[in-house]
């Protein structure tokens, strides 16, 4: 893949069909974010997409970094690619990188404002990944830090702008052959020889060993940050829904087609359409009839049968008169400040303080079922039932099971 193919299948990632057509591509002057820069002025317009650019000069090499910023303003006038030109002075010593990179991004978030921009393009390649995730690793990073830099995340919480970074699986030397095949110059960084730099030792001293034991060394490395990149959406995922090995496989085909509808299992599925990802919860509510029902991942059970005096006080079901099945009952999720009064209670309590009671977690409670008839709460199913359509000893009445999958049942009256 030469860069114009990487920009043109970068743009087309679902992700980005619903954002403004506008890029900015963070142009430096090196050989990956010019060859960056040329390749989306060739792609991005055959798509729709307007480009413009932005230069950063930290002020930390005196006439180098001026001659950057003129060779940057010379390119893009050839290239009729506006510029937004940005200059500090940032001082040598303690934290630089760390510095630098907050100002850049400030730089990044003001520019995007300025023109209306979604994305922002930056020239990481295949071999910076690698450096990345070596780094990440030797650091106590841990699976997280395996994943390396994404190829598409926000460049903060608020801002609506995206980072991009569509040379992931490219690596340097491919670049500049690209370039030099279109008689293209770059700048060289003297800085990115200093090996009073974490990433420069490891760039100068360690992968090339690495390379020596297996010449695709950088390309696997960054061949498995993009898999643990993929992994970690899906264990996210996973985790968060509590999904069985099925549907973890079935939510991480649809992340990698990043398109379709996967059944994650219990009512719930992942939809990716349009450039969104939605997980879509079980139907909000369901009548209630004899029989099975299953909503969400509840299973319940309501069947005729004629009690005794001791089986009204079962705690793992509940008792109705069969007029119930005249008053509409439904299950539904429990709403905010509803209130409920308990069998044999005087006084109405609010839901949420007999889920709490009941010692369920505060993340379950408000997808906890209610069950409802005449449009009033009747039941919280496996923690307190309320007053209304009560069975008599020895009469026909409907019996309420209820069984939940994937969780502690709590049998409370």
């Amino acid at each position: 893949m030469d860069p114009v193919q990487a920009i043109d299948a970068f743009l087309g990632l679902p992700a980005l069909k619903r954002t403004p057509r506008r890029l900015l591509v963070a142009l430096s002057g090196g050989a990956d974010s010019v060859a960056l820069l040329r390749a989306s002025v060739a792609a991005a317009p055959q798509l729709g997409w307007t480009v413009e650019a932005l230069h950063c000069d930290h002020g930390l090499r005196g006439r180098a970094s001026q001659a950057d910023a003129v060779f940057a303003q010379a390119l893009c006038a050839r290239l009729k690619v506006p510029l937004h030109g940005f200059s500090a002075a940032l001082k040598s010593g303690s934290g630089l990188e760390e510095r630098a990179r907050i100002w850049r991004r400030a730089c990044y978030a003001q520019a995007a404002r300025a023109c209306g921009c979604s994305l922002v393009l930056l020239g990481h390649h295949a071999k910076d990944q690698a450096e990345t995730v070596l780094l990440n690793l030797a650091r106590g990073s841990g699976a997280p830090g395996a994943a390396g830099m994404l190829a598409l995340a926000p460049l903060n919480p608020s801002s609506g702008v995206l980072l991009g970074r569509p040379f992931l699986g490219l690596e340097p030397a491919h670049l500049r052959r690209w370039l030099r095949a279109r008689r293209q110059s770059w700048r060289e960084d003297a800085s990115n020889r200093d090996l009073g730099f974490a990433r420069m030792r490891v760039r100068h001293k360690i992968l090339p060993e690495l390379e020596r034991v297996n010449a695709k060394a950088v390309a696997h490395l960054a061949d498995f940050a993009a898999s643990m990149a993929a992994s970690k959406r899906t264990s996210d995922l996973a985790g968060l829904l509590r999904l069985d090995k099925g549907a973890r496989e079935r939510a991480s085909a649809a992340l990698a087609r990043g398109q379709g509808r996967a059944d994650l299992g219990r009512g719930w599925s992942l939809d990716l359409s349009a450039g969104q990802a939605r997980v879509l919860a079980p139907e909000e509510s369901m009548a209630l009839a004899p029989g099975v029902s299953r909503w969400g991942d509840w299973r319940f059970e309501l069947k005729l049968a004629v009690p005794t005096a001791r089986k009204l006080t079962e705690t793992k079901a509940f008792w109705f008169g069969t007029g119930l099945l005249n008053a509409g009952p439904r299950l539904r999720r429990i709403k905010p400040g509803e209130r409920l009064k308990p069998f044999g209670f005087t006084g109405r309590r609010k839901a949420g303080d007999l889920l709490r009671e009941a010692g369920l977690p505060d993340w379950a409670r408000p997808g906890w079922p209610a069950l409802e008839a005449e449009g009033r709460l009747l039941a919280l199913p496996g923690v307190r039932r309320g007053e209304g359509f009560e069975a008599i000893p020895g009469r026909k009445a409907l019996r309420l099971t209820w069984k939940q999958s994937g969780m502690d049942k709590l049998d409370r009256p």
